[in-house]
């Protein structure tokens, strides 16, 4: 974990209402891995006071050096609206890279992504870094879904050789009409897996969580919480656990990914 200030590298609409932040963070990000988050100072020290958490969308790379990362963020109170106003060259305050991130063992040979709305930054991550490593794997489907077209983020950049894209949308404006996680069910009801990796909203992640079960599949996600420090001091992240003697832990420090097996749903 290091602070550090950085500068923007670009800020650009990424769709309506989500914005892809590049910034030139070097120090530590170097090894930086699919799921884990930092922290940013948006504002002065009162507006807003609090940093705010963000997924890794990926690394900035150049050559043979990590030059960057970047982030995908949607527009929804004061903090990221002023973000959205950042603009090339500007200064901000960075704090990680943070959290823990997948895992996907060697002997995975069918693995299933699934994202929806903001979660797609780990699930995007993930995706290039396992394209980029030595191949191991046989298949790998990912599901996207999202309420609207407008909620479908960077799917364009699922498509990699190897990996079978699945788009799904609430009401129908894009692919499959319905939740992901129908999608999802309809795939292992033809086929099965090694390993399911998500990240998006609580309620689609249980549903995933229960799919897994279900299908007994093993599956990781990746929690995502408003956090105020990301290094387990404000304890405001707790999410409940079915194996510890507290039955709690923080997100920050001990997550963000969890063997959904571990969470108390």
């Amino acid at each position: 974990m290091i602070v550090q200030d950085t500068s923007v590298l670009w800020n650009r609409p990424a769709a309506p209402g989500y914005y892809r932040m590049g910034l030139d963070c070097t120090m530590g990000f170097e090894i930086a891995k699919p799921g884990q988050f930092l922290m940013l100072r948006i504002g002065s020290d009162t507006t807003p006071l609090l940093r705010r958490p963000f997924s890794l969308l990926g690394l900035i790379r150049e050559k043979d050096r990590v030059a960057g990362i970047e982030i995908l963020y949607k527009v929804v109170g004061k903090g990221t609206e002023h973000l959205s106003r950042f603009r090339d060259g500007d200064r901000l305050s960075v704090i990680g890279p943070l959290g823990n991130a997948f895992l996907v063992p060697d002997t995975c040979r069918q693995l299933i992504l699934v994202a929806g709305g903001v979660g797609v930054p780990p699930i995007r991550f993930l995706a290039q870094s396992l394209l980029e490593q030595e191949g191991h794997l046989n298949r790998c489907m990912v599901f996207v879904g999202g309420r609207t077209k407008d909620d479908l983020v960077c799917i364009t950049e699922f498509d990699l050789p190897g990996f079978l894209l699945d788009v799904s949308t609430d009401d129908g404006s894009q692919g499959s009409q319905g939740m992901v996680t129908r999608s999802l069910e309809k795939a292992l009801d033809a086929g099965s897996a090694d390993l399911i990796c998500a990240c998006g909203p609580q309620g689609m992640l249980k549903a995933v969580a229960g799919i897994a079960s279900a299908h007994n599949i093993a599956c990781q996600v990746s929690i995502e919480a408003m956090m105020a420090c990301g290094m387990g001091a404000c304890l405001g992240c707790a999410v409940q656990l079915q194996d510890d003697e507290d039955h709690y832990r923080h997100l920050c420090v001990d997550g963000p990914v969890y063997d959904a097996r571990r969470l108390k749903w």
